[in-house]
């Protein structure tokens, strides 16, 4: 069973992570997260003594979700050959049609210092590792984890966006790689 303490802090987080999805990053702070999270700012800086540890902490906690799921998805799967790399797709694929919540991560972390990108870091190696080991061609593998990654800029930065009958397609033939 979870602590207290440990399903005050997955509120805060969870409510930091809806708060900047509804709103602006920048509009992200302290009090608004406290708001949104039904709590007083003292409760929430008692978890989160400041806006760089709630960053931080929500970095981690978004993270912690897709690996979740991206091991869910693979062992579900029934065909071993690929299912890592299928695993990720559907996974991101799952992320993309929920407010691309792993960019919120990925924002977060890189608007703190450099050093605190580290478990982003650990958690992409942890992906790539599974691709590479997932009985296809690890070249194969990484292509598709790194057209995963163009997938989610585009969406992050706006810079041509697939329609959604194009995202679709691009999908298949990534899934269509993995056998």
């Amino acid at each position: 069973m979870e602590s207290k303490a440990k399903m005050k802090r997955n509120l805060i987080l969870k409510s930091a992570k809806e708060f900047i999805i509804q709103n602006d990053f920048n509009d992200l702070t302290l009090d608004a997260v406290a708001k949104q999270a039904g709590i007083s700012k003292g409760g929430l800086l008692y978890h989160y003594p400041n806006k760089e540890a709630l960053l931080l902490g929500l970095t981690q906690y978004i993270f912690e979700e897709f690996t979740m799921l991206f091991e869910e998805h693979a062992k579900k799967d029934p065909l071993e050959k690929g299912k890592w790399c299928r695993a990720l797709i559907e996974t991101t694929k799952e992320d993309l049609d929920h407010n691309a919540e792993l960019n919120v991560g990925i924002i977060a972390a890189s608007m703190l210092n450099p050093s605190l990108s580290e478990n982003m870091s650990k958690s992409y190696q942890y992906m790539q590792n599974k691709v590479e080991q997932d009985n296809i061609n690890p070249i194969t593998a990484t292509i598709i984890r790194l057209a995963i990654d163009g997938l989610y800029y585009s969406e992050l930065f706006n810079i041509a966006p697939l329609d959604d009958k194009m995202n679709k397609e691009v999908i298949q033939q990534l899934i269509n790689m993995t056998k």
